[in-house]
C-alpha cells in the first residue's frame, strides 16, 4: 500500500514570552548604576532583565506528518528618558537633585553639570529555519515536537542630548550611537499541542527551550558627541567593545570599561587589573500561541 501526500502551506503568527537569565547584561546594569552615581548623576536601583515579550511570524510547507518553515522573531522596545540631572562636583551622593535645581541662577558648582534627554530603542530578531514532526489525534487535535537553528542578530540605538547650564557654560550637543551585537547562533526545541476548529485553521500552543548567545558588543555608527558621556567612558569610539574591569576577586570592584582590545590590554598591563567582554546569555525556556492559517493539497 502506498501512502500520498498532498502538500499544504502555512502561515503563523503568535505572541508569548521567553526568559532567560542574562546575568552579564544584568551584571552591566548593576555596574551602569554604580558608574553613574560616581559621575554626579541621581542614585537609582536597577530591575532585573530575564525577559522579554516574543512575537513571530512562520511561513511554511507541511507534507503529511512532516513541516518545514522559517521563523522570524521580533521585539522592539523603545524607552525614553527626561530631565535626567549631573553633577560631577556632587558625586557619589546619596540623595536626588532635580534639573529644575540645576537650572536656578542661584545654583553653584566648579564641575561640569546640566541635563540629559536620552532615546534607547532595542531589536531583537531571530530567525530559524525549522522543521517538525506531529501525529493527528483525530480529527481536531494535533502534537508535534520540533527543532530551529539560526541567526540571533539586532542592536541597540542610543540617541543622547545634554544640556549645560550655569555661568560660561560649554554649548549644549548630542551623540547617536548603535551598540552591535554581531550575528550569532541560536537553536531551538519545542513541542506543539495544537486545536484544529476549522480546516484552514489551527490554534496552537508551543512551548520550548532556546540556546542562544551574544559574543560581545561593540559601538558604531557614532555621530556627533557628547562631554558628559566622554567623562563616563573616556576612550568609547567606533570600535570600541564592552569589557567588564576587575582589580580583585571580589566582583562588587568590578568596573564597566568601554574602548578597543589594544587600549583595554594596554590598560591591563598599566593598571595590573583584568578584563572580560560583556556577553549576553538569551538561553532559557518560551511559550506562545499561535494562530495558524493553511492552505491545503496544493
Amino acid at each position: 500500500m502506498t501512502v500520498s501526500w498532498s502538500w499544504d502551506l502555512f502561515a503563523s503568527v503568535s505572541e508569548g514570552y521567553t526568559h532567560y537569565e542574562a546575568k552579564d547584561f544584568n551584571r552591566v546594569l548593576a555596574l551602569m548604576e554604580k558608574t553613574t552615581k560616581e559621575k554626579g548623576f541621581n542614585p537609582y536601583t536597577v530591575s532585573k532583565f530575564d525577559g522579554h515579550p516574543q512575537n513571530a511570524l512562520v511561513v511554511g510547507a507541511r507534507q503529511g506528518p512532516w513541516a518545514f518553515g522559517v521563523e522570524a522573531e521580533f521585539w522592539v522596545e523603545q524607552f525614553e528618558q527626561s530631565e535626567v540631572p549631573f553633577d560631577l562636583e556632587e558625586a557619589e551622593r546619596n540623595y536626588r537633585i532635580t534639573c529644575e535645581t540645576l537650572r536656578d541662577p542661584n545654583y553653584k558648582s566648579t564641575q561640569l553639570y546640566g541635563c540629559i534627554e536620552a532615546k534607547e530603542q532595542f531589536d531583537f530578531l531571530p530567525i530559524t529555519l525549522q522543521g517538525s514532526y506531529s501525529r493527528d489525534l483525530g480529527r481536531w487535535f494535533r502534537v508535534g515536537a520540533g527543532y530551529g537553528v539560526g541567526v540571533l542578530a539586532g542592536s541597540a540605538h542610543i540617541d543622547m542630548t545634554s544640556k549645560y547650564y550655569g555661568d560660561g557654560a560649554i554649548p549644549d550637543d548630542h551623540i547617536r550611537f548603535q551598540i552591535w551585537p554581531g550575528v550569532n547562533l541560536v537553536q531551538k526545541g519545542f513541542l506543539d499541542g495544537e486545536y484544529l476548529p476549522l480546516k484552514w485553521l489551527g490554534l496552537d500552543l508551543r512551548g520550548g527551550w532556546r540556546i542562544s548567545g551574544v559574543e560581545g558588543l561593540t559601538l558604531r555608527n557614532q555621530e556627533g558627541s557628547s562631554r558628559i558621556f566622554s567623562s563616563v567612558f573616556p576612550e568609547a569610539k567606533n570600535g570600541a567593545r564592552m569589557y567588564f574591569q576587575s582589580f580583585t576577586s571580589n566582583p562588587a570592584d568590578d568596573k564597566i570599561y568601554v574602548g578597543t582590545e589594544a587600549e583595554a590590554k594596554a590598560k591591563a598591563d598599566r593598571e595590573g587589573s583584568r578584563f572580560h567582554l560583556v556577553n549576553g546569555d538569551f538561553t532559557g525556556w518560551f511559550a506562545s500561541l499561535k494562530l495558524n492559517f493553511y492552505w491545503r493539497d496544493l
